[in-house]
C-alpha cells in the first residue's frame, strides 16, 4: 500500500502524517488492536464498547458527521518514505505489515459496521498519524510494542473530556437553537430530555432566594459557593422527568423550589447561616430533598391545590428529626451516613417515611399548582 504522507521529526523520532480511506481502514487483519488476554499479557488495549462504535457509525452516517482527529497507527516493521517535495512523499507499507491501532479503534470499528449497510463511504477519509519502527543512533530497535502502550497510556490518561458542567451548557444552547440531536453521538446528547431545563433553573435560583450565588458555575472559584453546577443538576432528575411538572417552565419550577428552600432555611437556620459545615446545601442534601420535592408540594397544597412556602414549611416542620440543622451537621445522621448515592438513598427513605407519616395524619394528597 502507498499513501501520500508528511513527515513530521519529534525529538529525533519519524512520525508520518497522512489520509486513509475506510476502506483501507476495514480489514481487521492488516489494521488491527493488540488487545489484552491471558493468553496475550502483552496487549494494551481492551476490547471495543460495541454501543460506542455503533454511535460513532450512525454519527457519520445517518447524521454526516466529520471526524477531524487523527487516528493513531504502528508498524512493527520497517515502512519507506520516499520524499517528494520538502517532507511530502509516497509512505510504501508492504502488505505483509500489519497496522496496531494505538488511539481510535473504536472510531475503525464503526466505520467498518458503516461500510457493511452503506458501501458508498469506504472512501471516506481519516486522518491518520503513523509510528514507523523506530532505530536509535547506535542502530538498536526501539521495542514496538512498548512504544505503542506507552502512547496509549498517554493519550488515554493525560486526554481530558469536556467538563460535565460545560456539556450540560452546550445542551441547552442545541436546544435554544433548535439543532437537531442526530447531528452529535448519542453519548454526547444523553439527557437532552431534562439537562437544558435544569440548567435554566440552575441559573434562576443563583440569582435570588436561598440558592443565590450558592451554585458553582463552569470556570468560577469556589468562592462563597457550597455545591457545583453538575451535582446540583443531577439532582433536579426526579423532578424534571416527573410528568406532574411537564406543563411547568424552567423559571415556575425554580420560583417553586425556592419557596420549598425558604421553607426549609426557616426550619434549619443555622445550617443556612454555615452551610460549608452541614450537608444541607451540598450534594446530600440536593440530592435526597429534591428527590423528595413532589411528593412534598402534594402534601402541601391547600384545599384549592396551591402550594406556597407557608403550606410546605407546615408539612416539614411535622416531619420528626429530618428538617432540624442537627440532622444535616457533620456529626448528625446525614454527616455521618457518607456521600454515596446508596447513602443519599437511604436518607431519602427516611425523609420519605416522615413525609408519609405526615400525610396519613393529615389525609391530604392534593393535585397542586404553586402560588
Amino acid at each position: 500500500m502507498e499513501i501520500d504522507a508528511f513527515e513530521m521529526d519529534q525529538n529525533g523520532k519519524k512520525l508520518y502524517l497522512a489520509v486513509m480511506t475506510v476502506a483501507q481502514l476495514k480489514d481487521e487483519n492488516k489494521v488491527k488492536v493488540d488487545e489484552w488476554s491471558q493468553a496475550n499479557p502483552g496487549g494494551y488495549q481492551r476490547r471495543p464498547t460495541f454501543s460506542r462504535v455503533n454511535a460513532f457509525g450512525r454519527y457519520i452516517g445517518k447524521a454526516k458527521g466529520i471526524s477531524p482527529l487523527s487516528i493513531t497507527l504502528s508498524a512493527r516493521e520497517k515502512i519507506k518514505f520516499e520524499a517528494k517535495k520538502g517532507r511530502n512523499g509516497i509512505l510504501e507499507i508492504p502488505d505483509k505489515i500489519i497496522l496496531y491501532i494505538v488511539d481510535g479503534q473504536h472510531r475503525i470499528a464503526g466505520l467498518r459496521t458503516l461500510i457493511d449497510e452503506h458501501p458508498e463511504y469506504e472512501e471516506f477519509p481519516i486522518p491518520v498519524v503513523i509510528m514507523p519502527l523506530w532505530e536509535g543512533k547506535d542502530g538498536a530497535i526501539a521495542d514496538s510494542v512498548y512504544e505503542e502502550a506507552k502512547q496509549f497510556v498517554i493519550i488515554n490518561r493525560t486526554a481530558k473530556g469536556v467538563r460535565s458542567d460545560l456539556a450540560e451548557r452546550f445542551l441547552n444552547t442545541l436546544v435554544k437553537k433548535g439543532e437537531d440531536r442526530m447531528d452529535l453521538p448519542s453519548q454526547v446528547t444523553r439527557g437532552i430530555e431534562w439537562v437544558p431545563r435544569a440548567t435554566e433553573i440552575i441559573d434562576e435560583l443563583n440569582k435570588a432566594g436561598p440558592w443565590k450565588d450558592k451554585i458553582r458555575l463552569p470556570n468560577e472559584p469556589k468562592g462563597v459557593t457550597v455545591v457545583a453546577q453538575k451535582s446540583f443538576s443531577d439532582s433536579l432528575k426526579p423532578i424534571l422527568t416527573n410528568t406532574s411538572f411537564d406543563t411547568y417552565s424552567a423559571k415556575d419550577i425554580a420560583e417553586s423550589l425556592n419557596s420549598y428552600w425558604g421553607a426549609i432555611s426557616e426550619l434549619c437556620e443555622e445550617a443556612f447561616a454555615d452551610p460549608n459545615n452541614y450537608a444541607l446545601q451540598k450534594t446530600a442534601g440536593v440530592f435526597v430533598l429534591h428527590r423528595l420535592f413532589p411528593s412534598v408540594v402534594v402534601s402541601a397544597a391547600d384545599e384549592k391545590g396551591v402550594v406556597s412556602q407557608e403550606s410546605i414549611k407546615k408539612v416539614l416542620g411535622k416531619m420528626k428529626g429530618v428538617f432540624n440543622s442537627e440532622y444535616w451537621s457533620p456529626m448528625g445522621e446525614v454527616g455521618m451516613m457518607g456521600t454515596s448515592q446508596k447513602a443519599f438513598g437511604l436518607l431519602y427513605m427516611t425523609a420519605k417515611d416522615a413525609l408519609d407519616l405526615v400525610a396519613k395524619r393529615s389525609g391530604q394528597l392534593r393535585p397542586f399548582k404553586f402560588e
